[in-house]
C-alpha cells in the first residue's frame, strides 16, 4: 500500500485562519507555525516527527528522543518546542489505540447509580447529517454486492451533503465531505462526474476533498486526523472500502477487524465537528438480500454503530439497514440506478460513455421500471422457450438486451428456478412455463 498523502482539495484553511486545534499534546497550530519558516515545512515536520516516533515504538520504545531532537533542529525548530513535542508524545503516545487500550477505555469503572431524573437529563438529541438515516459522530458500514450501486449511492450522499440538498426527500446538513477513494479511484472519478452532470451541478464547485488509492490505515491515522483538522466544517467522511483499507492478513480475525474498526472510529471521534463516517463494504461471497453484513470478523459490526445495505433488482435499488442500527429505524429508501450517455465522461475518441447514476424514485416511476424489468425477463424466457439450448451470449442478439443485463436476468431467473443450465445451454423449467400462463 502507498502512504496516505493528504486530501486533494484547495479549500482548506490558510495558516492565518487556522483554529487552535491541538496537533500534539497541548501545542496549538498557531504557536508551532511561529517557530517554523513556512506552513508547508510545518506540516512536513509534524508528519516526519510523527513517523519517527511511530517507527521508534517498535524498535527503541524507551529512547526515541535523540532522533526527534536531531530532526527538529535540522529544520530550525527551537529547543523548547522540540522538548515540548517530545514530552507531549511521551504522555499521549500519538498513535492509534491498541486493542487492549481501547478495551480499557470502554470499561472506565463503576461510577455510581444516578436518579431517573439525572439519567433522563443527560439525553442529547441526535444531530442528523442525513435526516432520519445518518447521525453526526456515528460510523456506519454500507454493504452491497458488486454492481448493486453502493459506490454511486455514496457519491450521491457526498454531493447532497456538500451542497446542502435533499437525499431522496431527506434533508442533508450542509458541510464539508472527505471521500477516501481507496478501491478504484479512476472509476469513482468517472462516477462523480457523471452523477454531477445528471444533477446539473459543477463538480469542481462542491466542498468535497478526495484521496486516491489505498494506504495503511493504522500508520496513516495521525496524518489523516491532522489533515481533517484543516477542514473544521467536515460533516461526513466516506471510506471506499473496508476491504481496500484493511491492514491485517486475516479478515475473519475478530481481533484484526476490531483494531480496524477502532482506527475508523478514532478518526471521526477526534474531529471537533464530530462528522459521520460511512465505510463501504463487500458482503460474504454469494450473499443474498438477507446476508448483507460486512465480510469479515463480527467484531467490526459490534464496534461500529450500524450497517446500511443496498440491494438492486432490475435497476431498482433499496437502501435500508440490517444486522445492527443505532438510531431510529427507517423505511427502505428506493433508488433508481439509471444509465445515461455522459457528455462529461468520454473516451479518447471523444465518444460518450454509458455511466450509471442514481436517482430518487417515486411510486409511479418504480412501477414503470418494474414493468420494464418484467418485460425484459419475459423476452429472455421467450427466447429460451423458442430455442431450447440457447446459450447466454446468443440471448443478447435475440432480445436486444445488453450483455450485463442478460447476465443479471439469467442469474435471477435461475435462482427463481424458472430456467436451468446444463453445460451452458439454457432451458425452461416447469416453473418457467408458468410465466406464460
Amino acid at each position: 500500500m502507498a502512504d496516505f498523502d493528504g486530501f486533494a482539495e484547495d479549500g482548506r484553511l490558510s495558516p492565518e485562519e487556522t483554529p487552535t486545534y491541538e496537533v500534539v499534546g497541548g501545542m496549538p497550530v498557531g504557536d508551532m507555525i511561529a517557530s517554523i519558516a513556512s506552513y508547508d515545512e510545518f506540516r512536513q515536520c509534524v508528519a516526519e516527527i510523527r513517523s519517527i516516533w511511530l517507527d521508534s515504538m517498535d524498535t527503541e520504545p524507551q529512547h526515541p528522543e535523540e532522533a526527534l531532537i536531531a530532526r527538529g533542529r535540522e529544520i530550525g525548530l527551537k529547543d523548547r518546542d522540540i522538548y515540548r513535542m517530545v514530552g507531549d508524545m511521551h504522555s499521549r503516545g500519538d498513535r492509534p489505540a491498541s486493542l487492549e487500550e481501547s478495551q480499557r477505555a470502554n470499561h472506565a469503572g463503576f461510577t455510581g447509580f444516578v436518579s431517573s431524573a439525572s439519567f433522563v437529563a443527560a439525553y442529547s438529541p441526535p444531530h442528523y447529517v442525513v435526516d432520519g438515516v445518518v447521525i453526526s459522530g456515528k460510523i456506519l458500514t454500507l454493504t452491497g454486492k458488486t454492481g448493486h450501486g453502493k459506490t454511486i449511492t455514496a457519491i450521491k450522499l457526498a454531493i447532497d451533503v456538500a451542497a446542502g440538498r435533499f437525499f431522496c426527500g431527506r434533508k442533508c446538513r450542509k458541510g464539508h465531505v472527505a471521500f477516501v477513494a481507496a478501491e478504484n479511484p479512476d472509476n469513482v472519478r468517472m462516477q462523480f462526474m457523471a452523477q454531477c452532470e445528471d444533477m446539473g451541478l459543477d463538480p469542481g464547485s462542491l466542498d468535497i476533498s478526495w484521496h486516491e488509492g489505498a494506504f495503511s490505515l493504522a500508520n496513516a491515522s495521525p496524518t489523516i486526523r491532522e489533515e481533517l483538522a484543516w477542514y473544521p466544517e467536515t460533516t461526513l467522511v466516506i471510506f471506499d472500502s473496508l476491504q481496500a483499507l484493511f491492514d491485517g492478513d486475516d479478515s475473519n480475525s475478530n481481533n484484526q477487524m476490531l483494531r480496524t474498526a477502532i482506527a475508523f472510529r478514532d478518526l471521526v471521534k477526534s474531529h471537533a465537528n464530530k462528522p459521520a463516517g460511512i465505510i463501504l463494504s463487500h458482503p460474504i461471497k454469494n450473499a443474498t438480500k438477507s446476508d448483507l453484513t460486512p465480510y469479515g470478523g463480527g467484531a467490526l459490526l459490534n464496534e461500529l454503530d450500524g450497517n446500511l445495505t443496498q440491494w438492486n433488482e432490475g435497476g431498482i435499488a433499496e437502501l435500508h439497514h440490517q444486522g445492527k442500527f443505532r438510531g431510529a429505524p427507517f423505511d427502505p429508501i428506493t433508488l433508481e440506478l439509471a444509465v445515461i450517455e455522459s457528455d462529461s465522461v468520454r473516451d479518447l475518441e471523444n465518444e460518450k460513455l454509458r455511466m450509471t447514476v442514481v436517482r430518487p424514485m417515486g411510486e409511479q416511476r418504480r412501477a414503470e421500471v418494474a414493468t420494464d424489468a418484467m418485460k425484459r425477463r419475459i423476452l429472455i424466457l421467450t427466447a429460451i422457450r423458442d430455442k431450447p439450448g440457447i446459450i447466454q451470449a446468443e440471448l443478447v442478439g435475440a432480445t436486444g438486451i445488453s450483455k450485463s443485463s442478460v447476465a443479471r436476468y439469467v442469474t435471477e431467473l435461475t435462482q427463481a428456478k424458472a430456467i436451468k443450465s446444463r453445460g451452458g445451454k439454457l432451458k425452461l423449467t416447469p416453473e418457467g412455463e408458468k410465466w406464460f400462463d
